[in-house]
């Protein structure tokens, strides 16, 4: 729906995954939504609702219909921008502060 959700780079993320906060910047009900999958963070265990995102674009470069969870109230400071993204690139690097995506 055209919003800006800030993420965290993270490749140990095997999909984006959204705060529930951002799920509903981004248009989902986050009290609509079943959260079924188990998953495993840096945290602990907890539970995510699967979902598609229409349209994900970081620095221009656009990806459509990906998947990604959305995780449980309190479970995520920060979305993350995992593997559901990133493996459709052909590289990406990180250098000191800088991150370089390639499509």
């Amino acid at each position: 729906n055209g919003a800006e959700i800030r993420t965290i780079f993270d490749t140990g993320a095997s999909a984006i995954v959204l705060t529930e906060a951002d799920a509903r910047r981004a248009g989902y009900d986050p009290e609509a939504l079943s959260y079924t999958v188990s998953v495993s963070t840096a945290n602990g265990t907890g539970r995510a609702a699967a979902v598609t995102l229409d349209r994900v674009e970081v620095g221009g470069i656009v990806r459509n219909n990906v998947r990604a969870f959305v995780a449980e109230r309190e479970a995520l400071e920060t979305s993350l921008l995992g593997m559901t993204y990133l493996s459709t690139l052909s590289r990406y690097a990180v250098s000191g502060n800088s991150l370089e995506l390639v499509d």
